[in-house]
């Protein structure tokens, strides 16, 4: 009976320690997936402005240069350019938010500035799209400063509270 009690109580421990650590590893995956959009935003600014190729063209390009994740969230704006002929770019844009926000941790206003994107490339003149890529590649820098106060934060904190949950729970029911 003690070995079942034991067991339960280590399994409750950590679980509790598991949930903390997952949660406070969001902060972590939403600074490297900023940092990895910023490359990508980057890499599609020269792609698009220096080298003129057109969006799907220039998604193929920077393709093995990005990490997986981010590319992903490209290849579902370039299915929906080829399906919806014709369409706003946008809407394609739009596509991406359920994933950016569930697999790569992004909170809204990241997305928005994402989303921006979507509103000006390929709708202006060469020098206004280079504006709005340096507009986006800053506000992206300023994100990646925002997560990385929020990680220092809050990511030892949730670690900690997962494991004082634990801890909190198994006093309890002893």
């Amino acid at each position: 009976m003690t070995i079942i009690k034991i067991l339960l109580l280590l399994t409750i421990f950590t679980s509790c320690t598991l949930m903390g650590f997952a949660y406070g590893g969001r902060y972590r995956k939403r600074v490297k997936s900023l940092i990895d959009l910023h490359q990508a935003v980057r890499l599609l600014e020269t792609e698009v402005i220096v080298f003129a190729n057109p969006l799907p063209i220039a998604i193929k390009n920077i393709s093995n240069r990005i990490t997986d994740e981010i590319f992903n969230a490209f290849k579902i704006i370039e299915k929906d350019m080829h399906s919806n002929d014709g369409g706003d770019l946008y809407n394609s844009f739009l596509k991406t938010t359920d994933f950016l926000r569930s697999s790569c941790c992004l909170k809204p206003e990241d997305i928005n500035v994402f989303l921006s994107l979507g509103k000006s490339i390929g709708k202006t003149n060469r020098e206004d799209q280079q504006q709005h890529f340096k507009f986006i590649i800053s506000e992206i820098s300023q994100l990646i400063i925002e997560a990385k106060e929020d990680k220092n934060k809050n990511e030892k904190m949730y670690r900690f509270l997962g494991i004082l949950m634990g801890l909190g729970m198994i006093i309890i029911l002893i």
